[in-house]
């Protein structure tokens, strides 16, 4: 029987969706071939399981031992704890609590929106913004408060000051009600007829898809239903690695 080794994270403020995404982005950084096999909801653990075979290198190109690493996922109010195990031997085993960690702390640094500090100490990375306006700031955008009219204008800003070309699509984006519910962004044409006779200039300000290269910045606007939101999610995805990168901004 193999002997197991542990190793547990946490991530205060985590909410249960990016839980699973950086438990399955932290098991691909140490060589593992993730699989979900249940997502991890609020009060009831979700698994991940990790497998690594030790075969078809250039030195052995045959099926070689297969190793497992199990990692338990549970969410609360409180954020998301990291639970994994893995039946490497030596010398992997002796370094997995701590490299378990480690690329915990990588992937869920990535997820965390970058805000910026001070002009005169800009932040390096991705800096997203995402504002929903409401009464006078939707007056002053657009001439009129769109809410009346149903639509929620939400601003986005991705200003990409890395060295990585990020890939941005409004499918990406969700906005998540007062209630818990998730909320995507009205189709173009369904924000036009809300919009009315404001419809020429909601399509003008609406953002688009694109790629975001180094040292650029993409900026617009999309629109949901007329609500009260409390927390926007973003995905965007590195074009070199073709990762799928989440963002959360509070408002």
């Amino acid at each position: 029987m193999r002997s197991m080794t542990s190793s547990r994270a946490n991530q205060a403020r985590m909410p249960c969706s990016e839980a699973a995404r950086v438990a399955k982005g932290a098991l691909f950084r140490l060589g593992f071939e993730p699989q979900l096999v249940s997502a991890p909801q609020p009060g009831i653990p979700g698994k991940m399981l990790g497998h690594k075979n030790t075969g078809w290198g250039l030195a052995n190109p045959e099926p070689g031992t297969e190793y497992t690493a199990t990692v338990t996922i549970t969410c609360s109010n409180q954020g998301a704890e990291f639970e994994a195990q893995t039946d490497e031997p030596i010398p992997a085993s002796l370094t997995f609590k701590g490299d378990f960690v480690a690329a915990i702390e990588t992937v869920a640094g990535r997820t965390r929106t970058i805000r910026p500090r001070l002009a005169e100490q800009p932040e390096a990375g991705l800096v997203i913004s995402v504002e929903p306006l409401r009464g006078g700031e939707a007056t002053a955008e657009f001439g009129a408060d769109l809410n009346t009219s149903g639509i929620t204008p939400v601003r986005l800003k991705i200003d990409n000051r890395s060295d990585r070309t990020y890939a941005f699509a409004a499918t990406g984006v969700q906005l998540v009600s007062q209630e818990g519910e998730r909320v995507e962004p009205l189709p173009d044409d369904s924000a036009a007829k809300l919009a009315g006779s404001l419809q020429s200039m909601v399509r003008k300000k609406r953002i688009a898809d694109a790629q975001i290269v180094p040292q650029s910045v993409l900026s617009g606007f999309l629109y949901f239903p007329a609500s009260a939101y409390r927390r926007a999610t973003l995905v965007l995805i590195d074009q070199e690695t073709e990762e799928a990168e989440g963002f959360s901004v509070e408002f």
